[in-house]
């Protein structure tokens, strides 16, 4: 032991030794590093307080000397100097004797006073240059500040003013970063004047305070005496450290710089490198020593490693395992013991991981499986509902019957449309949806989204009006079923939510698009309803959220009406937004970027001549819907005598100019159709045609009219071309087109056989149908195995085979005949899918079963005719 006390004793006097003669070349390298420093942030320090000498003695040069007499012009020549003042505080003009005369900015009191006292104006009057004065507290700013003075001289170089300037300097482009600049993590650095006030300190008790004489601080004493570098020493407060000095030149300030010694000499990276190899020698004499002590307690953890390996890989191959069995001292059993339970927790965990596996992709397949059975069951009955609702509009039908068949057919698409996006699985997986642009007629979409929700309003007693600007293309590519659906949120919104008044619908192209890549159109809806409080105006676009939970008692709704709107909107590459006063109703606004489509002239939706330039009588109680018609026959090219209700109509003095009349039918004292008989006791209705508007729930047939005088009825909001359309049949009762809407026949001779495999007999009825217009022989089977035995006992031309059958479906059924055609080497028969499976992946699980074609319900007549037409050929061409 004392041996060893003895080499541990040589080497910590070898270590001092070594220690300090690195110390001392390391406090050189030091020393002339931090004087260096100290010298480019003193020759900044210089630069900067050049600039502004400079900068005011220049300003001061240019003061024309014939102005020192006149306030007002010195007054507005400091105001002009925006520079100036971004670098002084405030700006001074005195006359030659140290009076001041003007400042800036002004401060009550200063003007007129007698500063010739002042070491700033004595040093300027004494030696006729610019001057910097002694640093003193500033009243206002409570910090260290000096007055910068220059002369104002006359062309004979004699001084007639001076001009000065209040320099903060703790400004940050000043010395304001001195004092909370660091030399290091412990070091700063400080300001003091020849005469020992400290101008800049940390510590800010001691800003303008003087350091005494004689003080311990010997560095700093020899500093005062001219010294400039770095020296080793104590503070007045006695911490030893490195202190470094550098002298200003434009001034006599001194600044200087503390490092700490025990930060200076802490991290001396070559005195760690020189030491390294007593560390490496000490190492080397005590390895033999701990040899023996670390075999004793590594061999142990070895073999617990070993094992703890073994396990891992058991584990990661799927293999059983076993707990590991104790060994070594008290401290690695417990690590053993540990380790035994983290594998049997671990174990657990896979095992329910694996059962919540197995759980979930069976949940999955019974979703998948739901999805398929519910779009199948919803499309079955959809096709028979579009399909004979197709057919009926091919029929004979009274202007009234079609308007509704035509709403029927728009809603039971649009209804269509959401089934596919809510059964479509791939898309709820993805959480994706996409929009489909497509040539459509803005006008008309509006017009059928108006008239759908024209019911809901005249229920409630509230007017339905629809603004569409001028501008407003008609033709347009985009995507009608999305910004229908957001149109129809909005407007059922503002009907649910408004109880008496109006909602009105305006559609305008906009004054400053973002863009000018194709039409953007900002659509807003206006209703008098409850309106929305602000602070719930943000929320109301979340999901699942209501302006408050009694708004749910009151009108119902799930909340996830204006959060899809506003993703549509977004998705259209447009936003929407409120503006809401409570009691007072909502303005919901939205713009979307369409694309321009070309548009045909058509006819019918050109003014009569005998009609232009026409006056119209307009007669309605709703100023809104007066206002709106009035423009819309505005751009026709007519005048309109709007008139508030019957009194104002039968008093007009423009109704002996009246060529036609536009009559509200539900008007308060007078309603339009006693209006209507008291009008038509004065002028015929070849003199003054009548037409009626109305609610499509007031909508009366001509019949019914024709009798009290009426020559027509638009249903309100009343759309332009539909009002042109009325006004050219008014012109030329003859002109009307005469067709009828017959059925499609074909020109085929000699029919093709099709064989229909079906179960559901409304859909039966309605491929026959279809399929007979077309000029097909209709054959059909109930199910697979009727399928089988028909293609076996008859020959077709094309199959048209339904999916999910009972007894048999349609891939069974179509390998099965597939099979049969190869084996008795017969052509192959043409077979198309119509089913009302349409989920992502259906189609190519058909092609794959041997099908040709594929169909989706609800059928549309188009679709399955290009289907046919694509199918035919390219099985023929093929064979």
């Amino acid at each position: 032991m004392s041996a060893i006390a003895m080499v541990v004793l040589l080497l910590l006097a070898q270590l001092s030794l070594q220690f300090y003669v690195l110390r001392g070349d390391i406090v050189q390298r030091i020393e002339k590093h931090e004087f260096r420093l100290l010298s480019d942030f003193a020759e900044y320090l210089d630069e900067k307080l050049e600039d502004n000498i400079s900068m005011l003695a220049n300003v001061a040069m240019n003061i024309p000397p014939n102005d020192m007499a006149q306030l007002p012009t010195l007054e507005k020549y400091l105001q002009r100097e925006h520079a100036l003042l971004t670098a002084y505080d405030d700006l001074y003009i005195f006359d030659a004797k140290g009076v001041l005369l003007v400042d800036w900015p002004i401060k009550p009191g200063r003007r007129t006073l007698d500063m010739s006292s002042r070491d700033y104006i004595q040093g300027v009057m004494a030696t006729g240059q610019p001057v910097i004065s002694k640093p003193f507290l500033g009243k206002a700013t409570q910090q260290p500040i000096v007055v910068i003075a220059a002369p104002i001289l006359d062309k004979n170089k004699q001084l007639v003013g001076i001009m000065g300037g209040v320099l903060n300097l703790y400004k940050p482009n000043m010395l304001g970063s001195i004092a909370a600049r660091k030399n290091g993590q412990g070091g700063y650095y400080y300001l003091v004047s020849k005469d020992r006030v400290r101008i800049a300190h940390p510590d800010a008790s001691l800003i303008l305070k003087k350091v005494p004489e004689g003080s311990n601080n010997i560095p700093f004493e020899n500093a005062m005496n001219g010294f400039e570098g770095t020296q080793e020493g104590y503070t007045t407060r006695g911490l030893k450290g490195l202190f470094t000095f550098k002298k200003l030149k434009k001034t006599d300030w001194i600044i200087a710089s503390v490092v700490p010694s025990s930060e200076a000499f802490a991290p001396l990276e070559d005195l760690f490198h020189k030491m390294i190899w007593i560390s490496v020698l000490l190492m080397l004499f005590m390895v033999p020593l701990m040899w023996a002590f670390v075999a004793r307690l590594v061999m142990p953890l070895r073999l617990l490693a070993e094992a703890m390996h073994q396990t891992a890989t058991k584990m990661r191959d799927g293999r059983p395992v076993a707990p590991i069995a104790a060994l070594g001292g008290v401290e690695i059993k417990t690590v053993v013991h540990a380790f035994n339970e983290f594998v049997e927790a671990r174990m657990r965990a896979e095992s329910d991981l694996s059962k919540a596996r197995d759980a979930a992709q069976a949940a999955n397949a019974s979703k998948s499986h739901f999805l398929a059975n519910m779009s199948h069951e919803i499309r079955t009955p959809m096709n028979g509902i579009l399909g004979m609702t197709e057919l009926c509009l091919q029929t004979r039908l009274t202007t009234e019957q079609r308007s509704y068949l035509d709403m029927a057919a728009t809603s039971a698409n649009s209804l269509l449309a959401v089934i596919n996006d809510i059964l479509d699985f791939s898309k709820i997986e993805a959480r994706k949806l996409s929009l489909d642009p497509h040539p459509f007629s803005l006008h008309s979409l509006i017009r059928q989204t108006t008239r759908t929700l024209s019911l809901r309003a005249c229920e409630k007693e509230l007017e339905l009006v629809c603004d569409i600007g001028c501008k407003v293309p008609d033709q347009v590519i985009g995507d009608p079923l999305r910004l229908q659906q957001v149109i129809t949120n909005l407007l059922g919104n503002a009907i649910k939510f408004t109880a008496q008044g109006e909602i009105l619908l305006s559609v305008k192209t906009m004054t400053s698009p973002p863009s000018t890549d194709g039409v953007w159109l900002e659509f807003s809806i206006k209703d008098t309803g409850i309106g929305i409080s602000e602070d719930k105006q943000a929320l109301i676009f979340d999901v699942f959220t209501q302006a408050d939970s009694s708004t749910v008692r009151r009108f119902g709704g799930s909340g996830l009406g204006l959060a899809i709107s506003r993703s549509l909107v977004q998705m259209m590459g447009g936003d929407i937004r409120v503006t809401s006063q409570l009691g007072q109703g909502s303005t919901f606004s939205f713009c979307v970027t369409l694309q321009y489509a070309i548009s045909l002239p058509l006819n019918q939706n050109q003014m009569p001549t005998q009609l232009a330039g026409q006056t119209i009588l307009l007669v309605d109680d709703n100023a809104s819907c007066r206002k709106v018609l009035s423009q819309q026959l505005q751009a026709l090219g007519l005048h309109a005598a709007a008139a508030d209700g019957a009194a104002q109509a039968l008093h007009s003095p423009m109704l002996g100019l009246v060529r036609c009349a536009l009559i509200d039918v539900s008007m308060p004292d007078i309603d339009g159709y006693a209006l209507v008989t008291q009008l038509r006791q004065v002028r015929t209705a070849a003199q003054m045609p009548i037409i009626m508007m109305g609610a499509l729930s007031e909508q009366t047939s001509q019949e019914q009219l024709d009798p009290l005088g009426i020559q027509g009825f638009l249903v309100k909001p009343v759309d332009t071309q539909e009002l042109v359309s009325m006004l050219n049949r008014l012109g030329n009762p003859m002109g009307g087109d005469g067709k009828e809407c017959g059925v499609e026949l074909s020109a085929q001779v000699n029919p093709q056989r099709v064989l229909l495999v079906e179960d559901t007999p409304i859909n039966q009825t309605l491929e026959t149908i279809l399929l007979t217009r077309m000029g097909y022989e209709v054959s059909i089977a109930n199910n697979g195995i009727e399928a089988i035995e028909a293609f076996s006992t008859s020959s077709f031309d094309l199959i048209l085979m339904d999916i999910q059958m009972p007894e048999m479906g349609g891939i069974e059924a179509t390998e099965l005949i597939r099979d049969m055609e190869h084996k008795q080497c017969k052509r192959r028969t043409p077979i198309i899918a119509v089913t009302a499976n349409a989920l992502i992946g259906d189609r190519e699980r058909y092609m794959q079963s041997g099908m040709d074609g594929y169909v989706s319900k609800p059928i549309a007549l188009e679709a399955l005719r290009t289907e046919i037409k694509r199918t035919l050929t390219e099985v023929h061409a093929n064979t």
